[in-house]
C-alpha cells in the first residue's frame, strides 16, 4: 500500500476554492495518502483553515513558512513528504476523488516507471473545457523510454503541448531523489512548471502517459499569474535564464535552445497583452511602450528570443503579434490587447 505525498501550496485562496481542493483530496477514494498544506505566508486566515483541517485530519500535514513564493513552497513540501509517490496541485484547483485509487492501480501494472502524466480539465467560470492544451496522444496507456522520454522534455517547451506544468503528474520519490528533480530555488515562480518537467522528463528512464483527465485547473483571473504585476517579468525571465543554463549539459542542446526560444516568445506576447499593454495598466500609451522596449532591450535571452524564435506553428494572431513585437512597432500592441479582452468579456478565453 503506498503512499501518495499531494503536496499543496497555499497563499492568499479563496476559502470556497481551499476548501474544494482540500476536501476533494481528504475524500480520495485511496486512503493510503499524506496531504501536506504549505501555508506560505499567507496574510489572510489559509493558515489557521489548514490547521483546522489537520485537526480532523491525522494525514495532513502544515508546513507554515514565510512568504517565499510558488518554488520555495513546493520544495518546502517536498522536503517534507514521505510517500512513495508525489504529486503537486495548487489550492485554487481540485483532482476527483478517484484520482489515487487509479493511479496505484496503474503502478502495479508499470512497477518501475518514473512518472505518470495525464491532462487536466480548464475550469473557465461556468465553463469545463477539455483538449485546448493537452498530449495530444490517441492511446489511453502510452509507455515513452529512454530516449523517448527526452522528447517528451522536448515538448515540454512546446506552448501547446499541455505537459509543462507540475501538476498532473504523479513521480516516483526515489527517482526525484535521485535525480535532484524538484524546483530550482533560485526561481520564484513564473515558468517554473516549464522548467521543472524540463528536467523530470529528461532523466527520465520510464514516463507513461495515461489518457485521463483528473486535474482541474481553475482559471483564476485574481491568481498571482494573472494579475497585472510587472514583478512576474523577472520571475519569468529567471525560469528560462535557468533552463538555458541547464539545457548546456544536454545533448543535441541546439534543438532545446531553439525550441525554448519559442517559447519564450510565447511568454513575450503574453506579458506585452497582459500586463504592459492591459486595458487595465493605467500608464500612458508611452510609458507603456518605454517600459516593454526596456524589459526586452535589457534582458539578453528576450533579446535572443526576439531574434531567433521560429514563429512555426503559432497561430494567426500570435504570428502578427510577434511580427510588430520584432519590427518594434509597440503602439499596435495596446489595440490588440483591447481587443483579446474585449474576447475574453464575451467568453473566448483564449488566453
Amino acid at each position: 500500500m503506498p503512499t501518495i505525498s499531494i503536496i499543496i501550496p497555499i497563499y492568499k485562496v479563496p476559502r470556497e476554492y481551499l476548501d474544494q481542493c482540500i476536501e476533494n483530496c481528504i475524500d480520495q477514494e485511496y486512503k493510503n495518502i499524506e496531504i501536506i498544506l504549505v501555508d506560505d505566508g499567507s496574510p489572510d486566515n489559509s493558515g489557521s483553515i489548514c490547521d483546522e483541517y489537520a485537526k480532523e485530519d491525522k494525514r495532513i500535514k502544515v508546513v507554515h513558512k514565510e512568504n517565499g513564493g510558488l518554488v520555495s513552497a513546493r520544495n518546502a513540501g517536498y522536503k517534507v513528504a514521505t510517500g512513495e509517490w508525489l504529486m503537486y496541485l495548487d489550492g485554487d484547483d481540485w483532482i476527483d476523488k478517484n484520482t489515487c485509487k487509479e493511479l496505484i492501480e496503474i503502478t502495479t501494472k508499470y512497477p518501475d516507471v518514473d512518472i505518470i502524466f495525464w491532462n487536466h480539465v480548464q475550469e473557465l467560470g461556468s465553463q469545463s473545457i477539455k483538449g485546448k492544451m493537452e498530449w495530444k496522444c490517441e492511446d489511453e496507456e502510452h509507455l515513452y523510454q529512454n530516449e523517448e522520454c527526452k522528447m517528451l522534455a522536448l515538448n515540454t517547451l512546446m506552448y501547446t503541448s499541455g505537459i509543462a506544468t507540475a501538476y498532473s503528474k504523479l513521480i516516483r520519490a526515489s527517482y526525484a531523489k535521485e535525480k535532484d528533480i524538484f524546483h530550482n530555488p533560485r526561481l520564484k515562480q513564473g515558468s517554473e512548471g516549464v522548467e521543472f518537467s524540463l528536467k523530470a522528463f529528461y532523466y527520465a528512464d520510464k514516463a507513461l502517459f495515461i489518457k485521463k483527465y483528473y486535474n482541474h485547473y481553475r482559471y483564476n483571473p485574481n491568481s498571482i499569474s494573472k494579475k497585472i504585476d510587472e514583478r512576474n517579468t523577472i520571475y519569468l525571465k529567471d525560469c528560462f535564464q535557468v533552463m538555458l543554463e541547464e539545457i548546456e549539459s544536454f545533448n543535441d542542446k541546439k534543438k532545446f535552445q531553439d525550441a525554448l526560444y519559442q517559447r519564450v516568445a510565447y511568454v513575450l506576447i503574453a506579458i506585452a497583452l497582459s500586463t504592459y499593454f492591459h486595458p487595465d495598466n493605467n500608464d500612458s500609451l508611452f510609458t507603456k511602450i518605454r517600459k516593454y522596449s526596456s524589459v526586452i532591450k535589457d534582458n539578453k535571452i528576450f533579446r535572443d528570443s526576439v531574434n531567433k524564435a521560429s514563429t512555426k506553428g503559432m497561430d494567426k494572431l500570435r504570428i502578427i503579434t510577434f511580427t510588430l513585437i520584432r519590427l518594434r512597432m509597440y503602439f499596435m500592441l495596446d489595440a490588440i490587447s483591447r481587443l483579446k479582452q474585449y474576447f475574453l468579456k464575451k467568453g473566448k478565453y483564449n488566453y
